[in-house]
């Protein structure tokens, strides 16, 4: 798989492994693809816009880390795919992505409502006020398709569920 466009750098001689490094080291990097052929490393923007299509020989992958706020999500991103799901006027980005485990969707995507873009707001220094609930539009998604570069809007995975070990079964307390 590829995803078009949005490369800003390119490493020969490299394995996929130290591609992955490569790009959670760079602060600047949002996902990377490597050729297994070519053995050839490219480096993905943050500002990544493109369609995810065929490409012998090549994988991407995506720098997110649970740690780290800005890459815990795919910031400024939607992804798009066939929808599972669909909510209106849901409070946040969190709740999407709750909503959207339910369903087991893999990917969920989130964007404010037109009425509630943060982009245009400037801040008021002299008072103090309460920021206010901002609803957006959910969409739980099965199979990312594109990935869409889109101001205030966010998406991300939803991890798989860690299954215990099966002797963990053995090991619970009798209930009485």
């Amino acid at each position: 798989m590829s995803i078009e466009g949005g490369n800003y750098r390119r490493i020969r001689n490299f394995e996929d492994r130290a591609c992955a490094k490569e790009c959670i080291e760079d602060f600047s990097c949002f996902g990377y693809e490597w050729n297994s052929e070519e053995r050839v490393c490219y480096l993905k923007s943050r500002s990544t816009s493109g369609k995810l299509v065929a490409k012998p020989n090549t994988m991407v992958g995506f720098c997110q880390d649970d740690e780290d706020e800005v890459r815990y999500r795919l910031q400024d991103h939607v992804i798009v795919g066939p929808i599972v799901l669909e909510a209106d006027d849901v409070p946040d980005g969190e709740e999407c992505k709750d909503n959207c485990r339910k369903v087991g969707s893999l990917y969920y995507s989130w964007r404010p409502n037109s009425d509630n873009q943060r982009s245009n707001v400037v801040p008021v220094e002299e008072e103090e006020e309460e920021e206010q609930e901002v609803l957006g539009h959910c969409e739980c998604i099965s199979t990312m398709n594109e990935l869409r570069l889109e101001y205030d809007a966010f998406s991300g995975f939803i991890p798989a569920p860690r299954h215990k070990h099966r002797r963990s079964i053995f090991l619970r307390p009798f209930e009485v």
